[in-house]
């Protein structure tokens, strides 16, 4: 049986702060698409990408935790951020191809990720398209398995018509409303599942962090759990989707680096 951890903690709300100055930040076109980064620290490649909606941004209140040890870059995936506007339909494996092309182009050998939700998504597929790139990651809030179609209640109040129910989108992109409303119209091409022979070639050492409260099923993470060969799962209780925020910060971070430096996590 593989490790199951369990941690008694608790949901919040994480704020965005501006404070860090990157090493580096610069676009780079991959796949015909602009890709938007920066890098911060110094060590070993760590990518930290965001979820649907969001852009690199969210990731900014992590970066003084992981850049004392690693050379950290926060990736605005395609779409969203300071990146290319979408300009065809959404998919998971193109987001994948374009962080693949970027590592390419960045000469990097081999790195460690840590996914949110679409982020996650990307990190899995990333993991399958390229086993030997992706060491180790961590998964927040994916089961390599979700259909926006299944969930034609959130279609169908997720428009841009509803813009300031979700105003908080705007603090995390560039370019303008005509972007927003892109990304809100593209939801309902989210459609990823990854087939039992993707699973089968991914090696990576692999964290899946779910909350108790997320809208996807425990038991579909615990069967992708079962499906990958080296992975871990970390159930919290009382927590939803953002499982690694809020009052969960902490402990996520601590669990987090002990787990990408293949420590024994407790």
């Amino acid at each position: 049986m593989k490790p199951i951890f369990s941690f008694i903690v608790l949901f919040g709300l994480t704020r965005i702060t501006f404070s860090q100055t990157p090493v580096k930040s610069e676009m780079i076109n991959v796949n015909g698409v602009d890709l938007h980064y920066e890098t911060y620290g110094k060590g070993e490649p760590l990518l930290l990408l965001h979820g649907y909606t969001q852009s690199s941004l969210a990731w900014k209140d992590f970066v003084d935790a992981y850049s004392k040890d690693y050379t950290v870059y926060l990736i605005d995936l395609r779409g969203h951020g300071q990146s290319s506007p979408f300009n065809e339909p959404f998919s998971v494996r193109a987001a994948a191809k374009d962080i693949l092309a970027l590592i390419t182009e960045l000469k990097l050998e081999k790195i460690k990720g840590i996914g949110f939700s679409f982020g996650g998504d990307v990190l899995l597929q990333l993991s399958s398209l390229s086993p030997e790139t992706v060491e180790t990651m961590a998964v927040i809030g994916s089961n390599a398995n979700w259909n926006a179609q299944d969930y034609p209640d959130m279609l169908e109040t997720f428009t841009y018509n509803n813009i300031e129910e979700f105003a908080w989108i705007r603090d995390f992109h560039s370019g303008g409303e005509e972007q927003i409303k892109l990304i809100i119209e593209q939801l309902a091409n989210y459609n990823f599942k990854m087939s039992d022979d993707e699973l089968r070639k991914i090696t990576a050492r692999t964290l899946l962090i779910l909350g108790d409260r997320e809208q996807i099923t425990i038991q579909s993470v615990m069967d992708l759990h079962e499906k990958l060969a080296h992975s871990a799962l970390w159930i919290i209780p009382d927590t939803g989707h953002y499982a690694h925020t809020g009052e969960n910060k902490d402990e996520f971070i601590r669990i987090s680096k002990k787990f990408l430096a293949s420590e024994e996590v407790k």
